[in-house]
C-alpha cells in the first residue's frame, strides 16, 4: 500500500478521529485508490471510537454507505481503510462558491435522496438485526462518489441497538457537532433515530440555501443569525428569501415547497413530530419528480 509515508501531499481531510489520506493499494488489489483514516493519538476520539467504527462498518453493505476495505490495529497505529470518494465531502462543495454553483437543484435532490437512503438503512436494522443511530450526521460526513452519489461515512460515535427494542431511546452522553446536533438530545441525553433526522434536516437546509449551518448571515436590517434560526424566523412567510441564488432560477416551485416542508418537519422541536427516514425518502422522491417534469417541460419549450 502506497501513501507517501502519510505526507501532506496525500492528506485528503481530517476530523476528531485524525487525518484521512489518499492512498493506493498494491497490484494484488488492482491498484485501487483508497481513503486511509489514521488515528491521531492526541485527538478527542480514541481507541473506543476506532473499535466502535470498525465493529459497525465492516457489516454495512449499502450503495449509500462508504465501503469498508480493511484496517490496521497494531501498537499505536490504528487505521481504517475505505473506498476513496473522488468528489470529496459535501460540505466542501457547499463552502466553495464555484463547486456549489456546479450543483444543480436536481443534483442536490439526488444527493439528499442517497444520503436519506443510507440513513434509512442504518435505522431499519442494517440487515443485521441491529439498528444504528449515526449520531454525527452533517454535510462533512456525506461523501460524494464519481457521479456525485452520496456515501455516509464516519461511524466512530454511532450507536447500535437491537432493532426490535422499543423505540423509547437510550441514554448516552450527548455527542455530535455543534449546529447539527439535535437540541432535544443535547438537553436530555436520550438518543433516538429522530436525532439523526434533526441533523439531516439541517443538511437539507444547507442544500436549499447554500449556507453552512455554522455561518451567520443577515437579511435587510436584521442582525446576523445562524441558518436554522433564519429558517425558523422566515418559514411562515416563505423561505424563498433563503433559497440559494445559484439554483433559484432553475428550481420548480412545487419541488422547492415539497422539499422545504419535509426539511422543516425534520427540525421540529417535538421529536415525535419528526418524520422517519422512509417518509423523508418518499417526499424527496416527490420533489425530484416535480423537478424532472419541470426540466422536461423546459426542454420541450426550447425545442419549440
Amino acid at each position: 500500500m502506497a501513501v507517501g509515508n502519510f505526507s501532506l501531499d496525500q492528506l485528503a481531510g481530517g476530523g476528531g478521529f485524525g487525518s484521512v489520506y489518499k492512498g493506493q493499494l498494491s497490484e494484488r488489489w488492482q491498484n485501487r485508490t483508497v481513503a486511509i483514516k489514521r488515528l491521531n493519538q492526541k485527538g478527542y476520539q480514541g481507541k473506543n471510537e476506532f473499535r466502535n467504527e470498525l465493529e459497525l462498518i465492516f457489516r454495512f453493505q449499502h450503495v449509500n454507505i462508504i465501503p469498508f476495505i480493511g484496517y490496521c490495529d497494531q501498537g499505536n497505529e490504528m487505521i481504517i481503510i475505505t473506498e476513496y470518494a473522488v468528489n470529496g465531502s459535501l460540505d466542501r462543495h457547499l463552502e466553495d462558491p464555484k463547486k456549489r454553483g456546479g450543483l444543480t437543484w436536481e443534483q442536490r435532490l439526488r444527493i439528499c435522496l442517497g444520503a436519506a437512503r443510507g440513513l434509512d438503512y442504518l435505522h431499519s436494522g442494517s440487515g443485521k438485526n441491529k439498528k444504528v443511530v449515526h449520531r454525527d450526521v452533517k454535510s462533512g460526513n456525506i461523501l460524494l462518489g464519481e457521479n456525485l452519489e452520496a456515501k455516509i461515512c464516519d461511524f466512530g460515535m454511532s450507536r447500535a441497538d437491537p432493532k426490535n427494542k422499543e423505540s423509547t431511546g437510550i441514554y448516552t452522553k450527548a455527542a455530535g457537532t455543534s449546529y447539527y446536533i439535535d437540541p432535544v438530545y443535547q438537553e436530555s441525553g436520550k438518543l433516538r433515530t429522530q436525532s439523526d433526522v434533526y441533523s439531516f434536516g439541517v443538511v437539507m437546509f444547507e442544500m436549499l440555501s447554500g449556507l453552512m449551518a455554522y455561518r451567520r448571515k443577515h437579511f435587510g436590517d436584521g442582525k446576523p443569525q445562524y441558518l436554522i434560526n433564519l429558517v425558523r424566523r422566515y418559514y411562515t412567510g416563505g423561505l424563498y428569501i433563503l433559497i440559494d441564488p445559484l439554483v433559484k432560477d432553475q428550481t420548480d416551485t412545487r419541488s422547492f415547497l415539497t422539499f422545504q416542508e419535509i426539511a422543516y418537519e425534520c427540525i421540529s422541536m417535538n421529536y415525535k413530530e419528526r418524520p422517519t427516514m422512509e417518509m423523508i425518502i418518499d417526499r424527496i422522491e416527490e420533489a425530484l419528480g416535480y423537478q424532472e417534469n419541470y426540466l422536461s417541460m423546459a426542454s420541450l419549450k426550447i425545442i419549440d
